[in-house]
């Protein structure tokens, strides 16, 4: 049996606006964290591999250009500001021809590890979906078949993609995840996280 073609969408159209910058740069143990969650996926073989942009384009461009960030196409998305679900269906739009399942993660989910990645994959058969489970509530990472590419397609602000994570009509597989709970959403967010995090990173 022919192995699924894996598209991977990386959302970092933000504006960040609790962080006061563009957070997607900032670096965590020698690394942007948008480099970190691109390596964590890399291993996964990807057909392609997209960062989706938006207010940050230029200075993520700029770091690409200069090698600071590698490892992904960039795609710009005009409507980033209308929220996450115009850049994931922007993002199944472009890559639904050449992938059989989307593998969706956030910018600054710099904890969560290849292994657990291929365990939400593994958890996708038959047309169904699977996505993470952490805090009381899911979200990204999250990988969805071809089947769900029309509803991807009609994403919006008001009907996006965690409620359809949360359709009970839907096929959902959640995996507990605490590593995806992680928010960067302050500068302070980020010390502390570098701060209990050392372990896994060695310095």
């Amino acid at each position: 049996m022919t192995e699924p073609r894996l598209g991977i969408i990386i959302l970092a159209a933000g504006e960040a606006r609790r962080f006061g910058a563009c957070k997607q740069l900032a670096l965590f143990h020698t690394k942007p964290l948008l480099q970190h969650v691109i390596d964590a996926a890399l291993p996964l073989r990807p057909t392609r591999l997209v960062v989706m942009t938006g207010k940050y384009h230029e200075a993520i461009a700029a770091a690409k250009d200069e090698g600071v960030v590698t490892g992904a196409e960039l795609i710009y998305n005009p409507d980033w500001s209308s929220g996450m679900s115009s850049s994931i269906r922007l993002g199944c739009e472009l890559l639904s021809d050449d992938c059989d399942q989307l593998l969706v993660l956030l910018a600054d989910q710099v904890l969560v590890s290849t292994s657990e990645l291929e365990t939400l994959i593994a958890q996708t058969v038959d047309g169904s979906s699977a996505c993470a489970g952490f805090s009381g509530t899911v979200g990204p990472p999250a990988v969805f078949s071809r089947a769900w590419y029309p509803d991807l397609l009609t994403l919006n602000a008001e009907n996006g993609a965690k409620k359809l994570l949360t359709d009970p009509a839907k096929q959902v597989t959640i995996v507990p995840m605490k590593s995806a709970g992680r928010d960067i959403d302050s500068k302070d967010d980020l010390e502390r996280l570098s701060d209990v995090s050392s372990y896994i990173f060695g310095n």
